[in-house]
């Protein structure tokens, strides 16, 4: 350990401790230093789940298109398993998941031909607005209309189904599922066929949501889900659209667009904290602005991260330049204790500091999560070790370059 480690060291416990009191001071209920900083990363990701609001997807289509394999390719948790959804009406299922922000509703058995489908069009319709008179959370958000590719044709019902739908007043994307046709499923036959179809929907999105094996030489792979994730997040209302970016799998630039827009923010208000004229008052309050970040990223990203987690990460940087940004935080307190000094050049250096650490963490913290979800995605595991690895580099060269936005 080189001789400035201990002193950064002393300074995060300082910090915890300053912010300790505080809240003590305040009326608090005494609790160690650690345990109170564990409390609070977890209020935040209380606070982060309580603003998440929710997203309503309205699924359509026939027995064997595909749709719950294309639910649970594009959303965690398999959230279309069989046998799991709680009816709704007689043909309608709702599926969701306790702490999950997407409610799928499904049309499981529904066929095109005879009176159980004037029936299901009915319920559809008396769902859609029902739902609307709710809390515009509750609300149908958008609907999934799933075609089979391959079958090639659109019947005459669903031309009305999706009339229908259009006067409902919900964005409807066409779905094309089962599509084999790769690289090029906008080449398809049948997708220019009913590009020229003037039909009533926002998009028409070809995709296969799992690969296909064709034979023991020929694997058609998954395509088409990144350009549906994309096609429905824009038509998302505001209301849904934080929820849809956390829990979709595929889009990891989505989630780190979404974390970044929260790290401009603290960034600000570390600023801000950082230009308090009292000498150390600042440091609580940074603290807590740091924690309630990497809190509310992790929540975007889907991560379920502990306080240990959140320690870890801070005691691998302790090393890392920190005592560079740490001495210039010292001396600018200082400066706030000099007359004439304090509110003005003290003000200017520690509102700079800590803007900057507060971003050079934020991003860095994001650049992590991005690697552990494609990891994910590839069924693999990042061990703690190069978690930690991964964060103190990200922090090293964001930190040395003075970069303000993300990489990629």
């Amino acid at each position: 350990m080189s001789q400035t480690e201990p002193e950064v060291h002393s300074w995060i416990e300082k910090l915890i401790h300053l912010t300790h009191q505080t809240v003590a001071r305040a009326g608090g209920k005494p609790q160690e230093p650690w345990d109170w900083a564990g409390h609070l990363f977890k209020e935040s990701l209380l606070e982060a789940e309580a603003e998440m609001g929710h997203c309503n997807v309205l699924v359509i289509g026939k027995s064997g298109v595909g749709k719950s394999t294309l639910v649970n390719a594009v959303f965690k948790d398999e959230l279309a398993r069989t046998g799991v959804g709680s009816p709704v009406t007689r043909h309608i299922r709702q599926y969701s998941k306790q702490g999950c922000p997407i409610t799928i509703y499904d049309t499981p058995g529904m066929e095109l031909a005879g009176e159980q489908n004037t029936q299901i069009r009915l319920e559809v319709a008396q769902l859609i607005d029902e739902l609307r008179f709710k809390n515009p959370e509750h609300h149908i958000h958008i609907v999934w209309y799933c075609i089979h590719h391959e079958l090639k044709r659109l019947e005459e019902t669903e031309r009305k189904w999706l009339k229908d739908l259009e006067l409902k007043d919900v964005p409807v994307i066409l779905v094309l599922t089962q599509c084999l046709e790769y690289p090029n499923p906008e080449e398809s036959e049948f997708f220019q066929y009913l590009q020229h179809q003037n039909l009533p929907v926002r998009y028409i999105v070809p995709l296969l949501a799992r690969d296909k094996v064709i034979n023991r030489h020929l694997t058609i792979p998954a395509h088409g889900l990144e350009h549906l994730i994309g096609c429905t997040l824009e038509l998302l209302p505001e209301v849904a659209r934080l929820a849809f970016i956390r829990q979709q799998l595929l889009r990891v630039d989505l989630k780190a667009d979404a974390a970044f827009k929260y790290v401009s923010g603290y960034v600000a208000s570390a600023a801000l904290i950082g230009a308090a004229p009292l000498p150390f008052a600042d440091a609580p309050l940074l603290v807590t602005a740091q924690i309630g970040m990497i809190a509310n990223i992790s929540f975007i990203f889907g991560y379920k991260a502990s306080p240990s987690f959140y320690y870890s990460l801070m005691a691998a940087l302790a090393g890392i330049g920190g005592a560079v940004v740490t001495g210039r935080a010292i001396v600018s307190n200082l400066l706030k204790m000099i007359p004439g000094a304090g509110s003005i050049a003290g003000g200017i250096i520690q509102s700079t500091t800590a803007a900057t650490l507060t971003l050079s963490l934020g991003l860095a913290y994001i650049e992590l999560m991005k690697a552990i979800a494609r990891a994910e995605i590839q069924g693999i595991q990042l061990s703690q070790a190069q978690m930690q690895e991964i964060f103190v580099r990200e922090y090293r060269e964001y930190a040395a370059s003075g970069r303000k936005t993300l990489k990629n």
